[in-house]
């Protein structure tokens, strides 16, 4: 396999939840960083961790 073919992802966990997340109905709304959104819920990603937008007081977890 040529290095231009390889996989150069990290974070497969986080991906593989994220493509969960997708088919519970999250969309995208922003690609850098990535934000996804559902039913009124807001995360982003950063440094490898999926983050709530609405900050650590609130219970909501996406």
């Amino acid at each position: 396999m040529d290095s231009k073919d390889q996989d150069k992802r990290q974070f497969h966990a986080l991906r593989h939840y994220i493509d969960q997340l997708f088919g519970d109905g999250w969309v995208v709304v922003a690609r850098n960083p990535l934000r996804i959104e559902h039913a009124g819920q807001r995360c982003v990603v950063r440094q490898g961790m999926l983050i709530s937008e609405l900050g650590a007081s609130s219970r909501m977890a996406c």
